[in-house]
C-alpha cells in the first residue's frame, strides 16, 4: 500500500554563489513493508528530499501526499510528530540522560498517552539494548549502541515512516550491518516504510528498492 507520494517536487535555496536547484521535479511512491535506499553523490539532493518528506520544509513546487492527503492540507509538525521517525548519522542523544530517558523524552514530546517508561524499555529491548543498560548515560555506550538507542527513540511512537539519513556513517561494518538488520526487520516484520539515505554500497544492497539521485534529479522511481 502506498503511504507516501512525491509529485514533481522542486526545491531551491540561496547561497553566496547564487541560487541552487537542489531538487528538480522528483516523483516517487513509497509503500509499507519495503526498505528503500536513496543513493547518489554528495550534493545530489538526497538530504533535501528527505527533509521535505519529513515535513521539515515545504517544496517550492510540487506536492507530498501522506495516505493520499497533501501535506499542504495538514499540520506538518503534527505529521512529523505522529507519523515519522527520524534517524541521523550523528545520534543526537542527550548526554545528561540515560538510555531509557532519551527514549522517554521523545514520547513526552509526542504526547504519548500510554506508560512512557514501559514503552521506552520495550523499544530498547527490541533493538538489542539489555535491561541492565537502561539506566546508563548515553555517553557510556559504544557508537553502535548509541545508534541502537537512537533507533529505539525514532520508533517509540510507532511511526509508519522511518527516515534514516546515513544511519551507519559513523559505524564500523559489523555495527552498520546490525543497524541495517534492525531497519529491515522494521519493514518486513512490522510493516514500516523505511527510507535510507546512504553512500555505503553494502547498505544499499540490503534494500528492496534502490533509488538513485544525480544533480537534483531522481533518476529511477517506483
Amino acid at each position: 500500500m502506498v503511504i507516501l507520494q512525491l509529485k514533481q517536487l522542486s526545491y531551491d535555496y540561496i547561497t553566496k554563489a547564487g541560487k541552487v536547484h537542489a531538487l528538480k521535479e522528483a516523483t516517487a511512491s513509497f509503500e509499507n513493508g519495503i526498505v528503500y535506499a536513496i543513493v547518489g553523490r554528495s550534493g545530489s539532493g538526497k538530504s533535501t528530499m528527505m527533509a521535505l518528506m519529513a515535513g521539515l520544509d515545504a517544496p517550492k513546487d510540487g506536492e507530498i501526499f501522506y495516505r493520499d492527503k497533501s501535506l499542504l492540507e495538514i499540520d506538518r509538525d503534527q505529521f512529523r510528530r505522529e507519523h515519522v521517525g527520524m534517524i541521523f548519522q550523528s545520534y543526537y542523544l542527550l548526554p545528561q540522560l540515560t538510555a531509557v530517558e532519551n527514549v522517554e523524552l521523545s514520547l513526552e514530546l509526542a504526547k504519548y498517552k500510554g506508560n512512557k517508561r514501559q514503552r521506552a524499555e520495550e523499544m530498547l529491548t527490541l533493538v538489542g539494548i539489555k535491561k541492565e543498560q537502561f539506566k546508563k548515560r548515553s555517553t557510556q555506550f559504544s557508537g553502535g549502541e548509541q545508534q541502537r538507542i537512537a533507533v529505539a527513540r525514532a520508533i517509540a511512537t510507532d511511526p509508519e515512516i522511518i527516515l534514516a539519513d546515513e544511519p551507519t556513517g559513523n559505524l564500523d561494518n559489523e555495527n552498520s550491518m546490525n543497524i541495517v538488520r534492525i531497519l529491515v526487520d522494521l519493514a518486513h516484520q512490522y510493516g514500516k516504510c523505511v527510507i535510507i539515505i546512504t553512500h555505503a554500497a553494502e547498505v544499499a544492497e540490503q534494500a528492496d528498492v534502490v533509488l538513485k539521485m544525480d544533480d537534483g534529479y531522481l533518476l529511477n522511481h517506483p
